[in-house]
């Protein structure tokens, strides 16, 4: 159901969490390609860093789409060896970010051939939304509340107000295959601001 009116507003309820969504990280060696730890149980790795993230053997990824595509071509060109990866990839994307393309995601799946999920963080690195596990849409996280302004996706929660995030998408109420209670952004995209309309020229 796409939103009929200029401004809407969605929320769900709960608290802020800090660990990757989607299943137990108990015991599984998680490798982050960046400069900062977003999740708890995550080792980071600057990117460059290849040799040290082949030894540390990770069993999951997380990181940009930048980062982990420049990963997977050292992977396709035998630099390094990352077989010991074998649950999923977490795809990081923050406002402001070029949501995952589909190119990008089936180069991430042919060369890991596990599943890939994106997640979305405010720019505080707080978890906002997460890909569902049957790729249905973007699961609203606990304390994160959207605004729908113009066509672009605005967030609120963890302390800050009207973020933008450089998205647009619709909301979805109907449940999920998943399971999962509570609505879904859907149809993630871009946003694309509309030009001003140029008034006709009078004589």
């Amino acid at each position: 159901m796409r939103l009929p009116v200029n401004v809407r507003r969605f929320r769900s309820q709960g608290t802020t969490r800090r660990k990757l969504p989607l299943f137990a990280t108990a015991n599984l060696r998680i490798a982050q390609i960046g400069t900062r730890a977003d999740f708890d149980s995550v080792r980071v790795f600057r990117p460059g860093e290849w040799n040290s993230i082949e030894a540390f053997r990770p069993r999951v990824l997380t990181g940009t789409a930048a980062n982990l595509q420049e990963l997977a071509e050292r992977v396709e060109l035998k630099v390094i060896e990352l077989s010991s990866v074998d649950h999923a990839i977490f795809v990081l994307t923050r406002c402001g970010d070029e949501p995952l393309s589909d190119v990008r995601r089936v180069v991430l799946w042919q060369t890991f051939g596990v599943p890939v999920y994106e997640v979305f963080l405010t720019p505080s690195g707080a978890l906002a939304a997460s890909e569902c596990e049957t790729h249905e849409g973007w699961h609203i996280e606990p304390d994160a509340t959207f605004s729908l302004v113009n066509g672009e996706l605005l967030v609120d929660g963890f302390g800050r107000k009207s973020v933008h995030t450089g998205l647009s998408a619709f909301l979805e109420h109907e449940p999920c295959a998943c399971g999962r209670a509570g609505a879904r952004l859907m149809n993630v995209e871009r946003y694309l601001a509309q030009p001003p309309q140029r008034l006709a020229a009078t004589a």
